[in-house]
């Protein structure tokens, strides 16, 4: 079983060590390499405010080194999200990523790397025209949306146009479930706010991504009993699972989840994630289908 194929779904663009630059993400590498940042450990988000620990070091890639590396780890694709990410301390955009420019870094492997299309609810018009074209222009088969960072519900009115679009294109979307590890308000992620939306849009594919935790339970939830609800492990760990996330090791334990469950890195380790989730103590079959084959069938691949 470990030369599966795998299908990442979250991944963000490798080549701009600027987009972790802001102010949320010093805060994060502050709080999480604290020894290494020089700061006290009394209160570490007041020193971290106070004088910024300086540039996060996030190591960038070439399309060709990053494509080698699904060769070598056993990766059939990746997709890379032009992110749209708002700063709750400054007041603006701080990830803002088109279509064009990730087309342009991914064009020469587009049989290896699937752009995901974002969102931004603060400029409604403009975003759904660039998802429209995204699917229209470059074949872009996923929508991600981080409703956190706008402080926004998941099931906040500004956030309909984009289920709407999405739904029209035929189009799955993603959205940050759970709370947020920046600095970023969190409310807005409880995965119980999406089954008013897919009550409201039945006809749309719904993933909600990393785990939901603190709400794995919730999250499960709405994957379990909406026909058109799915989630997705990123961003955390796969070690971190069984004990940090027991309801949704359950879930993956049995058809229901097995069938309802998806894959991806956070752009945190291709070959940690796989390698640890492949330690899993999950069957084959299960290993086959979320790994892999739920997202060939979500994304028509």
């Amino acid at each position: 079983m470990a030369d599966i194929r795998a299908i990442d779904i979250m991944n963000y663009p490798f080549w701009d060590i600027e987009q972790w630059q802001a102010r949320e993400f010093q805060i994060l590498g502050a709080t999480l390499v604290k020894s290494k940042a020089g700061l006290s450990t009394q209160n570490i988000l007041m020193d971290t405010m106070k004088k910024p620990i300086g540039r996060m070091p996030v190591p960038t890639c070439t399309p060709d080194k990053f494509v080698a590396q699904l060769d070598e780890y056993d990766y059939d694709k990746v997709f890379i999200c032009a992110l749209k990410m708002w700063s709750h301390w400054e007041k603006k955009l701080i990830w803002d990523y088109t279509i064009d420019e990730v087309y342009e870094n991914i064009k020469d492997h587009q049989d290896r790397l699937e752009i995901a299309v974002s969102y931004n609810p603060f400029r409604i018009e403009e975003s759904l025209a660039e998802i429209d074209r995204a699917v229209k222009e470059y074949g872009v088969k996923y929508c991600y949306v981080h409703p956190l960072c706008f402080d926004l519900r998941l099931n906040d009115n500004r956030m309909y146009p984009c289920y709407a679009k999405c739904s029209e294109l035929g189009i799955p979307v993603g959205m940050q479930t759970g709370h947020a590890a920046e600095l970023l308000p969190s409310s807005g992620g409880y995965p119980m706010y999406m089954d008013q939306i897919a009550l409201d849009f039945p006809g749309l594919t719904i993933i909600g991504s990393h785990t939901g935790w603190p709400w794995v339970n919730e999250l499960v939830c709405m994957a379990w009993k909406h026909p058109n609800v799915y989630c997705d492990t990123s961003a955390w760990m796969p070690k971190l699972l069984p004990k940090l996330h027991p309801q949704l090791m359950i879930f993956m334990q049995f058809w229901a989840g097995q069938e309802k469950t998806l894959f991806g890195t956070n752009s945190m380790g291709l070959k940690a994630f796989k390698e640890q989730f492949m330690e899993l103590p999950l069957s084959d079959e299960a290993k086959q289908m979320i790994l892999r084959e739920n997202a060939v069938k979500l994304f028509n691949l």
